[in-house]
């Protein structure tokens, strides 16, 4: 059984010797013990407050590293003192909208978090279990196995949202995981194999061709990637590249049905150029032997199959016992507050985030998700000073997909004009976007390439 940490008997809460004797704070990535501190400590008089306060962010995705990031630079220059705690089951940031790149490639996708952090934040690998609002502290538990509690003045829930994923029976391979996506890039280079010992070309074609049944942004994004990368393979290879087909499977009417239809069209026309083919108004029903089923009956050739059926919330959310919407998201209010709490907030994927102004509801994306850990930094250091911080405010209408390695597409509604970019331009603007939301600048950008070509050599 899972050790417990030693509890004050007074209440559901650990001892200060017991927090500082037993709890085992790590850098995340280097494992170094961080600086000994108490957060509160007991006396005679009960529970004391000590002077700074500790504010804990649970999740380290795209939105809670950047709440921990907003939160050094709201109290870097502020009279407040407080003490960040970043909690997450892996020591690392993982970039999980790049997954498709690593479907055809190697990329770095795992940032530790010893990468963004010093001292001064606190990394803690273990998995939240439960939330006790009324004495202010969270349970979790660590790799080992043994649990523990942390005390918090303030929370921030930060779970986010996992993959959809099909029923086994459906075949294929969901794009879920960095082993999932290790998994379709073995399955490709072995249809690429195959196809070079074959003779046939409808034997080629049937090899070569693939499908990704979800047409969002992942999807868009996976199949152009994969159609590129298929083309380059089978050329090397010997092989006519032209027999190498992207299928993308798409039960809406256009893509990007969010965005004017000039930008779907716009979408799909880029998709065409390096060999993407849209199926429109059907869902993917099941794959096997080389053949995908279609909810309309028909059938499409395909030697591998790509699910990418979209987001939905991490299900530890209904765990906590918090109030949550019906499909799993937090409740909370305009500040990000969790209904029916004081001290604990939520922000991303796993909170239903509605702007008072217009009733418009956040979208489950890092463009929504950023400025909301941004907001949030604010509203906690307003609030700690006794006032009301900013409210909700929905984030400017906008998409930026990644069409291959040598094009992208932008688009924004500005001033009653749509802005649409494309090509390099277009590609520019997204990788920005994709270091931007995982904190990468130059000196970490150089540090991540040298970590890999360090692992190449291997």
């Amino acid at each position: 059984m899972p050790e417990s940490r030693s509890r004050d008997a007074a209440g559901d809460r650990p001892t200060g010797f017991a927090r500082l004797a037993f709890l085992r704070f790590f850098r995340a990535g280097c494992h170094k013990p961080a600086l000994p501190f108490a957060i509160r400590v007991k006396d005679a008089r009960g529970w004391i407050t000590m002077e700074s306060k500790t504010i804990v962010v649970v999740g380290g995705g795209y939105t809670g590293l950047n709440a921990v990031r907003a939160l050094q630079k709201q109290y870097s220059y502020a009279k407040q003192k407080v003490r960040l705690i970043l909690v997450d089951k892996e020591p690392y940031h993982l970039r999980k909208v790049l997954l498709f790149k690593a479907a055809v490639g190697e990329p770095e996708l795992r940032v530790p978090f010893s990468c963004y952090f010093g001292d001064e934040v606190t990394c803690i690998t273990a998995a939240l279990t439960s939330v006790n609002a009324s004495h202010r502290t969270i349970q979790v538990t660590y790799t080992d196995g043994t649990t523990g509690a942390l005390l918090y003045d303030r929370l921030i829930l930060a779970l986010g949202s996992i993959v959809v994923s099909p029923a086994p029976e459906q075949g294929g391979i969901p794009l879920s995981s960095v082993a999932a996506a290790e998994q379709i890039r073995n399955e490709l280079k072995r249809k690429v194999e195959q196809a070079r010992l074959e003779r046939e070309p409808s034997r080629q074609k049937s090899l070569l061709s693939v499908a990704v049944v979800g047409g969002g942004i992942t999807g868009m994004e996976a199949s152009a990637e994969i159609a590129y990368w298929l083309k380059r393979e089978a050329e090397q290879g010997g092989l006519d590249p032209r027999l190498a087909e992207v299928h993308l499977v798409h039960s809406g009417k256009r893509l990007m049905d969010n965005a004017p239809a000039v930008v779907g069209r716009k979408a799909e026309s880029r998709l065409g150029r390096v060999g993407v083919n849209v199926r429109y108004g059907v869902r993917g029903t099941k794959h096997a032997d080389g053949v995908l089923h279609l909810s309309d009956g028909s059938k499409l050739l395909a030697g591998v199959c790509v699910w990418t059926l979209g987001l939905k919330p991490n299900p530890a959310l209904k765990q906590l016992g918090l109030p949550t919407e019906a499909d799993g998201r937090l409740t909370v209010d305009a500040h990000y507050r969790v209904k029916g709490t004081k001290d604990i907030y939520a922000i991303g994927d796993g909170a239903r985030v509605i702007d008072p102004r217009t009733g418009q509801e956040d979208a489950m994306t890092c463009k929504e998700a950023i400025p909301q850990a941004q907001r949030l930094a604010k509203i906690i250091s307003s609030e700690m000073e006794g006032k009301e911080g900013p409210k909700h405010r929905s984030f400017m209408t906008l998409y930026c997909i990644g069409l291959g390695p040598e094009d992208g597409l932008f688009w924004m509604r500005q001033w009653g004009m749509n802005l649409i970019l494309t090509g390099k331009a277009g590609l520019f603007v997204r990788n920005a976007t994709w270091d931007s939301a995982s904190l990468i600048g130059s000196d970490l950008r150089h540090k991540l390439a040298e970590r890999h070509a360090a692992k190449a050599e291997i």
